[in-house]
């Protein structure tokens, strides 16, 4: 992850790079896309629980960390990253969510 772009308020699907939506609920991650293109990937964060949840995306080649806000249930956020082709992890870091469940992957491929 090489840094936030932007940070916007929460809108309609972006028109240009990759788009990720990453709903929180107790206790996993649903991603709406397993898969996305290297560039421009447009990240809404969702918490669809009933508890706060954050969003942490760590690149799992070079370690960066991306740390998204604490939502309170129902609140979004988008963010504008630039990914690499690579493996990355998500999870929520609230104490006790990762043992819970909340952690996925997203693979991000060169287009």
């Amino acid at each position: 992850i090489y840094g936030v772009l932007a940070l916007t308020p929460a809108r309609a699907r972006p028109r240009t790079g990759s788009y990720v939506q990453v709903t929180e609920v107790e206790y996993r991650l649903l991603l709406s896309e397993a898969a996305v293109g290297a560039g421009v990937v447009h990240v809404q964060q969702i918490d669809g629980g009933m508890d706060p949840h954050d969003l942490r995306i760590r690149d799992g080649s070079s370690g960066r960390l991306l740390a998204l806000p604490l939502l309170n249930p129902g609140q979004m956020h988008d963010a504008v990253v630039y990914m690499r082709s690579g493996v990355y992890h998500l999870w929520c870091s609230v104490p006790g969510h990762w043992k819970l469940g909340m952690h996925a992957i997203l693979r991000v491929a060169a287009r």
